[in-house]
Protein backbone atom coordinates (compact mmCIF):
# COMPACT_ATOMS: atom_id res chain seq x y z
CA UNK A 1 0.00 0.00 0.00
CA UNK A 2 1.28 3.48 -0.84
CA UNK A 3 1.56 6.31 1.67
CA UNK A 4 -1.27 8.40 0.24
CA UNK A 5 -3.62 5.41 0.18
CA UNK A 6 -2.83 4.67 3.84
CA UNK A 7 -3.41 8.30 4.87
CA UNK A 8 -6.70 8.49 2.91
CA UNK A 9 -8.03 5.30 4.52
CA UNK A 10 -6.88 6.46 7.95
CA UNK A 11 -8.60 9.84 7.45
CA UNK A 12 -11.83 8.10 6.44
CA UNK A 13 -11.65 5.81 9.47
CA UNK A 14 -11.02 8.78 11.80
CA UNK A 15 -14.07 10.72 10.56
CA UNK A 16 -15.59 10.76 14.08
CA UNK A 17 -12.51 12.41 15.58
CA UNK A 18 -12.19 16.13 16.20
CA UNK A 19 -10.92 17.93 13.08
CA UNK A 20 -7.76 19.37 14.66
CA UNK A 21 -6.92 16.10 16.35
CA UNK A 22 -7.43 14.22 13.08
CA UNK A 23 -5.14 16.66 11.26
CA UNK A 24 -2.41 16.23 13.91
CA UNK A 25 -2.74 12.44 13.73
CA UNK A 26 -2.48 12.37 9.94
CA UNK A 27 0.54 14.71 10.05
CA UNK A 28 2.18 12.44 12.63
CA UNK A 29 1.71 9.31 10.46
CA UNK A 30 2.86 11.21 7.36
CA UNK A 31 6.11 12.17 9.09
CA UNK A 32 6.49 8.66 10.53
CA UNK A 33 6.34 7.12 7.07
CA UNK A 34 8.80 9.73 5.73
CA UNK A 35 11.22 8.96 8.60
CA UNK A 36 11.08 5.23 7.86
CA UNK A 37 11.72 5.91 4.18
CA UNK A 38 14.75 8.07 5.10
CA UNK A 39 16.06 5.17 7.20
CA UNK A 40 16.18 3.02 4.06
CA UNK A 41 12.80 1.32 3.81
CA UNK A 42 10.84 1.67 0.61
CA UNK A 43 7.37 3.27 0.72
CA UNK A 44 5.39 0.04 0.81
CA UNK A 45 7.52 -1.45 3.62
CA UNK A 46 7.21 1.73 5.69
CA UNK A 47 3.42 1.69 5.29
CA UNK A 48 3.14 -2.05 5.94
CA UNK A 49 5.04 -1.67 9.22
CA UNK A 50 2.29 0.57 10.57
CA UNK A 51 -0.46 -2.00 10.14
CA UNK A 52 -3.98 -1.77 8.81
CA UNK A 53 -5.38 1.81 8.76
CA UNK A 54 -8.72 0.63 10.21
CA UNK A 55 -6.97 -1.06 13.14
CA UNK A 56 -4.80 2.03 13.79
CA UNK A 57 -7.95 4.19 13.75
CA UNK A 58 -9.74 1.88 16.23
CA UNK A 59 -6.79 2.11 18.63
CA UNK A 60 -6.66 5.89 18.28
CA UNK A 61 -10.40 6.30 18.76
CA UNK A 62 -10.32 3.99 21.79
CA UNK A 63 -7.68 6.23 23.40
CA UNK A 64 -9.74 9.34 22.72
CA UNK A 65 -12.94 8.24 24.54
CA UNK A 66 -11.96 9.34 28.08
CA UNK A 67 -11.29 12.90 26.87
CA UNK A 68 -14.79 13.06 25.36
CA UNK A 69 -16.38 11.88 28.60
CA UNK A 70 -14.44 14.55 30.54
CA UNK A 71 -15.83 17.23 28.30
CA UNK A 72 -19.33 15.80 28.69
CA UNK A 73 -18.84 15.70 32.46
CA UNK A 74 -17.84 19.35 32.48
CA UNK A 75 -20.90 20.28 30.44
CA UNK A 76 -23.12 18.46 32.92
CA UNK A 77 -21.52 20.31 35.84
CA UNK A 78 -21.94 23.65 34.09
CA UNK A 79 -25.63 22.91 33.52
CA UNK A 80 -26.09 21.82 37.14
CA UNK A 81 -24.37 24.97 38.44
CA UNK A 82 -26.47 27.16 36.16
CA UNK A 83 -29.69 25.55 37.39
CA UNK A 84 -28.68 25.73 41.06
CA UNK A 85 -27.43 29.32 40.71
CA UNK A 86 -30.60 30.50 38.96
CA UNK A 87 -32.06 32.20 42.06
CA UNK A 88 -28.99 34.44 42.18
CA UNK A 89 -28.21 35.12 38.53
CA UNK A 90 -31.88 35.05 37.50
CA UNK A 91 -32.81 37.79 39.96
CA UNK A 92 -29.79 39.86 38.91
CA UNK A 93 -30.76 39.46 35.26
CA UNK A 94 -34.35 40.48 36.01
CA UNK A 95 -33.16 43.54 37.96
CA UNK A 96 -30.91 44.54 35.05
CA UNK A 97 -33.74 44.18 32.53
CA UNK A 98 -36.09 46.24 34.75
CA UNK A 99 -33.43 48.93 35.19
CA UNK A 100 -32.87 49.09 31.42
CA UNK A 101 -36.62 49.30 30.79
CA UNK A 102 -36.96 52.12 33.36
CA UNK A 103 -34.11 53.99 31.66
CA UNK A 104 -35.80 53.80 28.27
CA UNK A 105 -39.16 54.85 29.74
CA UNK A 106 -37.57 57.87 31.44
CA UNK A 107 -35.74 58.69 28.24
CA UNK A 108 -38.98 58.97 26.26
CA UNK A 109 -41.10 60.78 28.93
CA UNK A 110 -40.29 64.26 27.50
CA UNK A 111 -41.39 63.05 24.06
CA UNK A 112 -44.77 61.93 25.42
CA UNK A 113 -45.24 65.17 27.39
CA UNK A 114 -44.42 67.39 24.41
CA UNK A 115 -46.66 65.32 22.13
CA UNK A 116 -49.58 65.59 24.56
CA UNK A 117 -49.00 69.34 24.97
CA UNK A 118 -48.91 69.92 21.20
CA UNK A 119 -52.07 67.89 20.62
CA UNK A 120 -54.04 69.44 23.49
CA UNK A 121 -53.07 73.02 22.50
CA UNK A 122 -54.03 72.33 18.88
CA UNK A 123 -57.41 70.91 19.89
CA UNK A 124 -58.03 73.83 22.28
CA UNK A 125 -57.13 76.36 19.55
CA UNK A 126 -59.48 74.71 17.06
CA UNK A 127 -62.32 74.56 19.57
CA UNK A 128 -61.71 78.22 20.45
CA UNK A 129 -61.84 79.35 16.80
CA UNK A 130 -64.95 77.27 16.08
CA UNK A 131 -66.63 78.57 19.25
CA UNK A 132 -66.15 82.29 18.55
CA UNK A 133 -69.42 82.76 16.57
CA UNK A 134 -71.38 80.89 19.23
CA UNK A 135 -69.84 83.06 21.98
CA UNK A 136 -70.61 86.30 20.15
CA UNK A 137 -74.15 85.12 19.36
CA UNK A 138 -74.79 83.98 22.94
CA UNK A 139 -73.48 87.12 24.66
CA UNK A 140 -74.51 89.54 21.99
CA UNK A 141 -72.38 91.87 19.90
CA UNK A 142 -73.07 95.02 21.88
CA UNK A 143 -73.30 93.36 25.31
CA UNK A 144 -69.60 92.39 25.33
CA UNK A 145 -69.66 89.52 22.86
CA UNK A 146 -67.32 91.19 20.38
CA UNK A 147 -64.49 91.84 22.88
CA UNK A 148 -64.98 88.32 24.28
CA UNK A 149 -64.81 86.87 20.76
CA UNK A 150 -61.63 88.84 19.99
CA UNK A 151 -60.11 87.69 23.27
CA UNK A 152 -60.99 84.08 22.46
CA UNK A 153 -59.48 84.51 18.96
CA UNK A 154 -56.25 85.84 20.47
CA UNK A 155 -56.19 83.02 23.00
CA UNK A 156 -56.71 80.47 20.22
CA UNK A 157 -53.84 82.02 18.22
CA UNK A 158 -51.59 81.82 21.31
CA UNK A 159 -52.54 78.19 21.84
CA UNK A 160 -51.82 77.47 18.18
CA UNK A 161 -48.37 79.04 18.62
CA UNK A 162 -47.69 76.96 21.74
CA UNK A 163 -48.78 73.89 19.77
CA UNK A 164 -46.38 74.75 16.90
CA UNK A 165 -43.51 75.30 19.36
CA UNK A 166 -44.34 72.00 21.05
CA UNK A 167 -44.22 70.21 17.69
CA UNK A 168 -40.76 71.68 16.99
CA UNK A 169 -39.61 70.67 20.47
CA UNK A 170 -41.17 67.24 19.96
CA UNK A 171 -39.25 66.76 16.71
CA UNK A 172 -35.83 67.61 18.19
CA UNK A 173 -36.49 65.81 21.48
CA UNK A 174 -37.54 62.65 19.61
CA UNK A 175 -34.45 62.86 17.44
CA UNK A 176 -32.22 63.25 20.50
CA UNK A 177 -33.92 60.43 22.41
CA UNK A 178 -33.57 58.06 19.44
CA UNK A 179 -29.88 58.97 19.12
CA UNK A 180 -29.27 58.41 22.85
CA UNK A 181 -31.11 55.08 22.84
CA UNK A 182 -29.14 53.90 19.79
CA UNK A 183 -25.90 54.91 21.52
CA UNK A 184 -26.86 52.99 24.65
CA UNK A 185 -27.81 49.94 22.55
CA UNK A 186 -24.49 50.05 20.62
CA UNK A 187 -22.53 50.39 23.86
CA UNK A 188 -24.34 47.38 25.34
CA UNK A 189 -23.72 45.27 22.22
CA UNK A 190 -20.02 46.19 22.19
CA UNK A 191 -19.57 45.40 25.88
CA UNK A 192 -21.36 42.04 25.54
CA UNK A 193 -19.36 41.08 22.43
CA UNK A 194 -16.06 42.06 24.12
CA UNK A 195 -16.95 39.88 27.11
CA UNK A 196 -17.84 37.05 24.74
CA UNK A 197 -14.43 37.33 23.04
CA UNK A 198 -12.62 37.39 26.39
CA UNK A 199 -14.52 34.33 27.66
CA UNK A 200 -14.04 32.40 24.39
Amino acid sequence: MRKQEFLNQLAAALAGMDREERYRTLSYYDELIDDRMEDGQDEEQAVAGLGDPGQVAQELLGEEEPAVSKVTGRKVWVIVLLVLGFPLWGSLLLAGVCLLLALFILLFVPVVILGALALSCLVAALVGVVGIPFLVWDVGIFAGGLPAGLFQLGLSAALLGVSALSVVGLFYTTKGCVWVSKSIWRWMRRSVSKKGRVLA
